[in-house]
């Protein structure tokens, strides 16, 4: 998932120094819900669209946080792969691949949110640097 935050720096003097600040802090700022919001909700609704044979597969999707600003979505299942994808013998049935695209959107307000309120902070306290 990816976000675009484009900010507009004139008449704030202290313009450089602020950026630096949002990078560095950012992601305390933010916190861990909004991303794992996203992995919770990519990882039922992967659940829900995994095919069921045994429900070895639908049992073992999980994730777990890689480091503060990034999660590891996992289907434990060997074949999860070729049921994903497909194979020359059966047609892909795409319940990992079209599940982390679709669920990018969950979390982005929360995270747009919360980066706005922090930057108004941080233009207010750099607006007028010398």
């Amino acid at each position: 998932m990816s976000a675009r935050i484009t900010i507009t720096t004139k008449g704030v003097k202290g313009a450089g120094l602020m950026l630096q600040e949002f990078i560095q802090n950012v992601p305390r700022v933010l916190g861990s819900r909004p991303l794992e919001e996203y992995a919770s909700n990519t990882v039922d609704n992967m659940s829900m669209e995994a095919p069921v044979d045994t429900g070895y597969l639908r049992s073992f999707i999980r994730w777990s946080r890689v480091n503060p600003t990034e999660i590891s979505i996992m289907s434990w299942a060997p074949y999860s792969g070729f049921v994903d994808q497909g194979t020359h013998l059966m047609p892909s049935r795409p319940f990992f691949s079209d599940n982390t695209i679709n669920s990018g959107g969950v979390g982005a307000n929360e995270m747009a949110f919360a980066s706005q309120q922090y930057l108004r902070i941080l233009i207010n306290k750099y607006q007028n640097m010398p």
